[in-house]
Order: structure tokens, then C-alpha cells, then sequence
């Protein structure tokens, strides 16, 4: 485990995130997790964040600044388009996945219907992106 490394996390459901916080303070706790409403106020801290995210999880559907929306706008940005961004959503149809493909997700994950289910995902994720997969050098 990267012991520090940043965690973004953007889902406008704050009892999602709320979830997402206990889980991370319990059972990941070196990894630092940041959380955010909507698309808009993530894109406005990002660039005060040092360090700059190693993931971003981002919720599919929200109001004002949508998931997709919000990836499109970090894919434009030279020095972002390179962090690896985690979609997310209950609609795991195939056009919701191939949709957030083609605006340059990374992966794409359905939102898991229990705690047990949950854990065993952000496990796999933080082991995968964190852990294993090697991101360039300025990140």
C-alpha cells in the first residue's frame, strides 16, 4: 500500500459518501480521501490539491456538474487527463458503460448494493490503482 496516497471521491448522495468515509477510516486508513458534492466543486479544489489525486471515483449521475461532464473537463487538462478516473453508477446498462468509455473513464464500476460488497470493492480498487498499476511520473 502507498501509505498517503490521495483518494477523490465525487458522488452528490452524502450518505454514499458518508459510507465511503467510515469504510476508509476503518479499514484503509492510510490512504487520504478527500469527498466532494458535484463535479463543479471538485474541478474548483483540483488545482489547489498537492498532491494531485492517484484515483478519482466519480459518480455518474448528479445535478449541476455531472459525471460525465466533470471527466470530459479533467481529460482536456494536460497534467489531469493523466489520473486515472473510476466511474460509477447504479446503471451498469451497456450504453451507460460504453458512454463513460467514450468520454475517457478508466474503468467502470456498478455501485455495490451492500457494506461487505462495498468494502471488497474499494479493497480491489485501492490494491489495483494504488498499489499495482504504475501512473506517470508527475502524478
Amino acid at each position: 500500500m502507498t501509505s498517503g496516497s490521495q483518494i477523490c471521491i465525487v458522488d452528490d448522495a452524502a450518505d454514499y459518501l458518508f459510507l465511503l468515509g467510515e469504510l476508509f477510516s476503518h479499514y484503509f486508513p492510510a490512504y487520504s480521501v478527500s469527498f466532494f458534492a458535484d463535479g463543479d466543486e471538485f474541478l474548483a479544489a483540483l488545482p489547489y490539491l498537492n498532491p494531485l489525486p492517484r484515483l478519482i471515483l466519480l459518480d455518474r449521475h448528479m445535478p449541476h456538474l455531472g459525471g460525465h461532464q466533470t471527466l470530459l473537463g479533467l481529460k482536456e487538462h494536460a497534467t489531469y487527463k493523466k489520473i486515472p478516473v473510476v466511474m460509477m453508477s447504479a446503471d451498469a446498462s451497456a450504453d451507460e458503460i460504453n458512454g463513460c468509455y467514450e468520454a475517457g473513464a478508466n474503468s467502470f464500476i456498478a455501485k455495490a448494493a451492500n457494506l461487505d460488497t462495498l468494502k471488497d470493492v474499494l479493497e480491489r480498487l485501492c490494491r489495483y490503482w494504488l498499489e499495482m498499476n504504475r501512473t506517470p511520473t508527475n502524478l
